[in-house]
């Protein structure tokens, strides 16, 4: 990693801390870095020496702010093209666009807002800083403040660790997804949505951020996903999650998987993935993955199937 990536890297952590109220120490930039404490100490060195940040403070001075809500900023929209506009698969969005943040220039990342519509938050529901360094609030709690048998929608979901979020993205949990919280206790939290039940370290569950439903809005427990349907079963298409975005979202949406729409089970494969789903009288092969993201209401009569 040369030194304009890690004094790049240290002003967005700087930025972050700042902006969520989050104490900062050298302790933390060699343990997020995996830089020695020699390296450390001559980073912050070199920071205070260029003005970036104030002197023994470990706080942003004015052009370290902007330095580092640019690079932020270019990461989290470009995130959210990847997202928006690519097949680029989910697990592979922020290694991408931590190379990319480096590269970007001022009017590359305004192009790339301008072509995104202007988004106020990334695909994990983290703020994306404006032109002119304003940051969109922070929005929810953590799901872990919530008192068993509550039910809210998630907002945001953190990307970090990696392991961590993997569980999170393997389960299809994240922004816009409505859970309830079945039962908790100090080591484990078990989450429902959308007919599944997951059973969550604690330090998993954490990385959510969930805010109540509004008046109108109940927990349905008649949602489920597409993958959940069995043979000779019927449902009615709901929607798509709110997770499936971008091509994904388009190619769905082309096949026909629109609210309203009757599927049922045509073939499953002699592994169990993917099934074979009858569409409108196509046959339509789906993993698994993409099943999950198709919500469904299934249907007292049987297919013929």
């Amino acid at each position: 990693m040369n030194e304009q990536i890690i004094i790049q890297d240290i002003l967005k952590i700087m930025a972050e801390s700042e902006y969520e109220g989050r104490p900062l120490s050298r302790d933390t930039i060699v343990s997020e870095l995996s830089l020695s404490i020699d390296q450390a100490d001559q980073m912050i060195h070199d920071l205070e020496a260029a003005e970036l940040i104030e002197p023994g403070t470990m706080k942003l001075a004015a052009r370290g702010r902007e330095y580092a809500l640019h690079v932020l900023r270019a990461h989290r929209l470009y995130e959210t093209y990847l997202a928006h506009k690519t097949g680029i698969e989910e697990s592979q969005w922020h290694s991408r666009a931590h190379v990319e943040e480096h590269k970007l220039s001022a009017s590359d990342v305004e192009k790339l807002a301008r072509d995104l519509n202007y988004p106020r938050y990334d695909p994990h529901g983290d703020p994306i800083p404006t032109a002119t360094g304003f940051m969109p609030a922070k929005k929810g709690q953590l799901i872990t403040e919530y008192p068993q048998g509550w039910a809210g929608r998630v907002v945001h979901v953190e990307d970090e660790p990696p392991q961590k979020y993997a569980i999170l993205s393997s389960a299809s949990i994240g922004p816009g997804t409505i859970v309830r919280i079945s039962k908790k206790d100090d080591r484990e939290m078990v989450i429902e949505t959308e007919g599944c039940t997951f059973k969550l370290p604690v330090d998993v569950a954490g990385l959510l951020s969930v805010e109540p439903l509004l008046n109108e809005e109940t927990f349905d427990e008649s949602l489920v996903r597409l993958s959940s349907l069995t043979v000779k079963e019927k449902a009615t298409v709901t929607g798509l999650s709110s997770l499936c975005l971008g091509l994904e979202r388009n190619r769905l949406l082309d096949l026909g998987l629109v609210p309203g729409t009757t599927i049922f089970i045509d073939l499953v494969s002699t592994s169990g993935n993917p099934v074979a789903y009858n569409i409108r009288g196509a046959s339509i092969a789906l993993r698994t993955q993409q099943a999950d993201r198709v919500l469904i209401h299934k249907r007292k009569e049987k297919s013929n199937g």
